[in-house]
């Protein structure tokens, strides 16, 4: 059941050639029982006319495309979104996602209250899970320097952010600029949480599947990055660097393992079916 109110919140949906998915993104807005008061939806200079043609489809009211003339990436997509929003917090999604129906009702609960985190995330799910019955209550623990230097422990399109609060934007650089984004505003004193709910979920695995998240190469790269732009802002010290390079070459190697037994068993199994 819709709640009635309006949340004060600003969605930013970065696209680019996406059809299918943003609908299916779009959608999930559609269904939240607390309906935020502006979805903006910024085209990164798709060569097709699918965006619009999604958003002039949507029943939100309070949809807005903005496209862009070139492909900037999803961080400078981003960025734009944040310019053009007029709410007080802004919430991120990718067209690749779908929240759940009550992720909105249940993220601003925590966001609205006196001496709230003006930072939130909260867990995300892989390879199109159904949605797990919520717990009650809606629990939150701070994020920790350590979680956030080992793992991207809020996936972007789990964020939700007081506007007044960002003090880094998203880096133009592809691969690993929603990480940055986080880590540099977490990092940087905005007090954060993380709430034990899983309110978002992609329809494909955490890595090695298609798009960027299957590019391991580019994703290392990207992390590697983003752990250099940290250091040089004073956000972490050269220790934490090195020790964070070290387990981030281990889990680049794990990754690399797993999606070569992946390929491998769909090989495998490609063979048994063709004879």
């Amino acid at each position: 059941m819709k709640n009635t109110e309006v949340a004060p919140v600003s969605v930013v949906i970065p696209t680019y050639r996406d059809g299918d998915a943003l609908r299916r993104a779009l959608v999930s807005v559609e269904n939240q029982t607390l309906q935020p008061a502006q979805v903006i939806v910024v085209d990164d200079g798709s060569p097709d006319d699918n965006a619009d043609k999604v958003c002039a489809a949507s029943s939100l009211k309070t949809v807005q495309l903005i496209t862009l003339n070139q492909n900037v990436g999803p961080g400078e997509a981003r960025n734009a979104g944040i310019a053009a929003s007029r709410e007080r917090f802004i919430a991120f999604l990718d067209a690749d996602d779908e929240w759940h129906p009550e992720k909105l009702e249940r993220q601003m609960s925590v966001m609205l209250e006196p001496g709230a985190p003006l930072l939130t995330g909260h867990e995300k799910g892989f390879d199109g899970i159904s949605w797990p019955k919520l717990s009650e209550p809606v629990k939150r623990s701070p994020i920790q320097r350590r979680s956030i230097l080992l793992s991207n422990c809020a996936s972007i399109s789990t964020v939700i952010i007081k506007k007044d609060a960002i003090k880094y934007l998203f880096s133009p650089a592809y691969a690993g600029e929603d990480y940055v984004f986080v880590a540099a505003n977490v990092l940087s004193g905005a007090p954060s949480a993380l709430l034990n709910q899983i309110l978002a979920r992609a329809d494909k695995e955490a890595f090695g599947a298609g798009g960027l998240s299957g590019r391991l190469h580019a994703m290392q790269l990207g992390e590697m990055r983003a752990r250099d732009f940290l250091l040089r802002e004073g956000l972490i010290t050269k220790s934490e660097h090195a020790a964070v390079l070290v387990w981030s070459l281990l889990k680049y190697c794990r990754r690399v393992v797993i999606v070569s037994f992946r390929r491998a068993m769909s090989w495998l199994a490609g063979k048994r079916n063709s004879k």
